[in-house]
């Protein structure tokens, strides 16, 4: 009876009351005069596979052999794990609630052996020996959090685990910007936590000729030195490609300048605490103009991150700070996938690697992301649902699991039978993150 009722539970997490759905009204017309075709509607997202700009990969070429990094491949891949792996640093509260409970534990399995009184010196050696017990344990049980030491080869094995896929998945979500907002010019960009200049170059890949000013942060001057040299084709004797680009090692407390787009990807993991976190999120939402951009790995750690900045930014109570979700989410209620399922809404970008030192693969990363923008959500905002998991792809039938304005999840069986030929096809012929045209 247990096993059944924990079965019914988990099958309802997708809702589905017999829901229909259908193309949306405003753009029913377009496909009715073929201006749209469903195997290409508007929701669906451009950027299938991305590679490094071939400017961009070979200043890094001539980077990595003049450093020898050859030699760094062993490196590179335990550092590459150890990122895909990592959890958040442990809170105070968490661990004095842990040392509590084991120092319970131990206290109750030591005290129990006892039967005769102790003297003074006979309890505090055994407190003692509870003491150095309860650390042990509590060494063991908590997860082991510090800051990455980016010095010059630790630098060079970031480049080469995380610059191409980092690049692609940034490239992804500035293309939606782009796609739903084709006349849509930022003037000015701030990179937190940079790291080896990922950001500036998806930016560039849409508005080179827009962007005047490129801000950038982080701690590590090795990190700095290499972005700069990657932009300056690799070599030290050659200048800077853009005026005003700007290197810094810590974040601007001031918020008097603003800039259009605010990114920090992969970035969070770095800051010691949920207070430093909450802290830099206010920091970069009060220089925000117009989007912040917040971008982790697809594991729970990371959807943990992303959600607590979703959750801090629109609880916000000041309206002169009022934002929405611009992406992924097509609502601004509380994340059903983090309330109901506890997994994280993630997505899948592939990409293809930098060909060194052997030759070119096609791979895929995991990633979940916010886009949030300044001001009250737009009437006219479509709100499709968005597919928050890989269609499955049946004879006759698709089967897409979705997120909807209403901030629900659902799980729609798209069938010949049972729909017309646009919205069948719009469903079968969309992909895992992309925006479904319907209502």
């Amino acid at each position: 009876m247990l096993r059944r009722l924990k079965l019914k539970q988990l099958n309802t997490a997708y809702v589905n009351y017999a829901t229909r759905v259908e193309i949306d009204s405003s753009i029913r017309e377009n496909f009715e005069t073929q201006q749209f075709k469903p195997r290409n509607h508007p929701g669906r997202t451009k950027v299938k596979v991305a590679r490094i700009p071939p400017d961009i990969e070979k200043a890094i070429k001539i980077i990595l052999e003049e450093n020898g990094a050859k030699s760094y491949l062993s490196e590179t891949k335990q550092l590459s794990n150890y990122l895909n792996s990592r959890h958040l640093p442990p809170e105070e509260k968490e661990i004095t609630e842990k040392a509590a409970k084991i120092h319970k534990t131990v206290s109750h399995r030591v005290y129990s052996k006892i039967k005769q009184e102790l003297t003074e010196d006979e309890r505090l050696g055994n407190e003692r020996q509870i003491q150095n017990t309860v650390f042990n344990l509590l060494k063991r049980n908590i997860y082991s959090w510090g800051n990455i030491s980016f010095d010059n080869p630790t630098c060079l094995q970031y480049l080469m685990c995380r610059a191409a896929p980092e690049y692609a998945i940034l490239v992804r979500i500035l293309d939606e910007i782009k796609r739903k907002l084709p006349d849509y010019k930022p003037r000015s960009f701030f990179d937190f936590g940079s790291g080896v200049g990922t950001g500036t170059w998806a930016m560039n890949k849409y508005w080179k000729g827009d962007i005047f000013e490129y801000f950038t942060v982080d701690t590590s001057q090795n990190m700095n030195d290499l972005a700069r040299l990657i932009l300056c084709q690799g070599k030290e004797n050659v200048a800077m490609p853009f005026k005003a680009y700007f290197q810094r090692q810590f974040l601007p407390a001031s918020s008097d300048i603003k800039y259009n787009i605010v990114l920090s990807a992969f970035s969070f993991f770095e800051l010691p605490s949920m207070k430093s976190r909450l802290e830099t999120i206010q920091t970069l939402w009060n220089k925000t103009e117009d989007f912040l951009i917040i971008v982790e790995q697809g594991t729970n750690a990371g959807f943990q991150v992303v959600n607590e900045v979703r959750e801090f930014i629109l609880n916000l109570k000041d309206s002169r700070l009022k934002g929405h979700v611009f992406a992924p989410c097509p609502h601004d209620t509380v994340c059903p996938r983090f309330l109901e399922q506890k997994t994280p809404c993630n997505f899948l970008m592939k990409y293809e690697t930098l060909g060194f030192p052997s030759k070119i693969e096609l791979q895929g990363e995991l990633f979940t992301y916010v886009v949030l923008r300044k001001g009250e959500r737009p009437a006219n905002d479509t709100q499709w649902p968005r597919i928050v998991r890989a269609p499955i792809v049946r004879s006759g039938h698709t089967i897409c699991r979705l997120c909807t304005a209403e901030g629900d999840l659902k799980e729609i069986i798209f069938s010949k039978a049972k729909y017309d030929q646009s919205t069948y096809w719009c469903a079968r012929s969309s992909n895992w993150g992309d925006e479904l045209p319907v209502k």
